[in-house]
């Protein structure tokens, strides 16, 4: 039963990215996260096999890890998205404050 709401729900998920216009490595990335998730959603064994691999106790402890690394990945993503949008505010509102310096309902003296 929880296979299937979580395939459902990784579809749900998928169909959402598939919506929204990704650049090529964005959607690449997001297709292969997807796909490892349903892999190991539908077989479960293959986590241990491969926490096995790399020298990881248990299977859900690799998942934890590459949890918290993508969440940390995605929250520097966007800390740095925002910062650079700042900027980019910062230098329109300064151009605007030199064009006009009485504002934009006042007449030039």
């Amino acid at each position: 039963m929880i296979v299937s709401v979580l395939v459902a729900l990784l579809l749900l998920i998928g169909l959402y990215v598939a919506s929204h216009r990704l650049h090529g490595l964005q959607a690449l990335v997001a297709l292969l996260g997807l796909g490892v998730g349903m892999l190991f959603v539908v077989f479960p064994g293959l986590t241990s096999l491969a926490a096995a691999k790399l020298n990881v106790g248990r299977g859900s402890d690799l998942l934890l890890y590459f949890g918290i690394v993508g969440g940390l990945f995605v929250a520097a993503h966007y800390y740095f998205r925002f910062k650079r949008q700042e900027a980019i505010l910062a230098e329109i509102v300064r151009a605007l404050a030199l064009a006009s310096p009485f504002g934009p309902d006042l007449p030039a003296a």
